[in-house]
């Protein structure tokens, strides 16, 4: 019999200030996202007695668990007991894992969620297959984030002795390097929802794809976490044209990038580059220290991220059907 109980919840106050506290937060899961989203998302707690141990919300039509191209995923959150013992820690996050995954089973016939990066334990699952004796849950699929550790700016003097500098790809630091003796970049930091409407859709139309997310409803979503603090827009300008920008979702010393790109492709163009990496510089002075990089899933856009550094992290879509 599990030690927790799960309980469904309206309380926003309670629910941010839990994500606050959590391990894995993120700016997916702040309540004003969610509730801005055009699915309407169930959100629970997980407690033993009145203690919070984790949080999740799922979108829910009548016994099915639906994903949507709305949000990238639904990630069980999980409390910050870094003061345990690791054996401690390890064995209670089975057990949340567990609790999460037998509500699931008891309450949803069709149950698709994709996770982040931090349920790394998929035992429970595969359990429960070894218990029941076939194939119910599987892992649909598999997708990749990388993780920045923005600590590594262990040089303040000089940026180029830092870790962070030196862990950089070759092509990377030569296209920073030359961002700043060719160019005449300078970053600028503000919300400006023409940039990001202009420049996204400009990227799409290159790319010859429709986009997979309301643009508009996204760039409403940030405006009002940009208002509280929450979201930190970069771009780059070369005489007076604007040239990229990039858009990260911070909660305490976590970031992570929600959106990004550039006017051309030009070959000459290293302003991505320069944004990302002076964003990184502006984020580390704010007290971030890992920054998720969200999506290194297609072979262009892994490429380039992976040259940033950082440790490549799965994260799963599970399903029973």
């Amino acid at each position: 019999m599990s030690i927790f109980k799960i309980e469904q919840t309206n309380d926003e106050k309670k629910w941010d200030k839990f994500l606050l506290l959590s391990l894995n937060k993120n700016i997916y899961t702040s309540s004003l996202f969610i509730k801005n989203l055009k699915n309407k998302y169930i959100k629970f707690f997980l407690m033993k007695e009145k203690e919070i141990f984790a949080s999740f919300f799922l979108n829910v039509d009548d016994k099915s668990l639906v994903l949507t191209n709305e949000i990238i995923y639904t990630p069980l959150i999980f409390k910050d007991y870094q003061n345990k013992p690791y054996a401690s820690r390890v064995s209670e996050k089975f057990e949340i894992i567990s609790s999460f995954k037998n509500f699931l089973v008891d309450n949803y016939s069709k149950i698709n969620f994709i996770s982040d990066y931090f349920l790394d334990d998929l035992r429970p699952f595969y359990w429960h297959n070894f218990e029941k004796k076939k194939t119910i849950f599987s892992i649909k699929d598999t997708k990749f984030t990388n993780i920045i550790n923005l600590q590594k700016f262990n040089n303040k003097s000089n940026f180029k002795n830092s870790e962070f500098y030196k862990d950089l790809s070759v092509r990377i630091r030569q296209q920073y390097n030359y961002a700043h003796t060719r160019n005449k970049y300078e970053l600028i930091k503000d919300f400006n929802k023409k940039i990001f409407k202009n420049i996204v859709l400009k990227t799409f139309e290159r790319q010859g794809v429709i986009a997979g997310y309301d643009v508009d409803l996204q760039i409403s979503i940030l405006e009002q976490l940009y208002k509280t603090g929450s979201v930190n827009m970069y771009y780059t300008v070369e005489n007076k044209k604007i040239l990229s920008f990039s858009i990260f979702g911070c909660v305490k010393n976590n970031a992570i990038y929600l959106h990004g790109g550039r006017l051309t492709d030009s070959a000459n163009d290293y302003s991505q580059t320069f944004t990302l990496i002076e964003s990184f510089i502006d984020l580390k002075k704010q007290g971030i220290d890992t920054v998720d990089l969200e999506g290194i899933n297609s072979p262009k856009r892994g490429f380039n991220k992976i040259g940033y550094g950082g440790q490549i992290k799965p994260y799963y879509h599970i399903s029973n059907h």
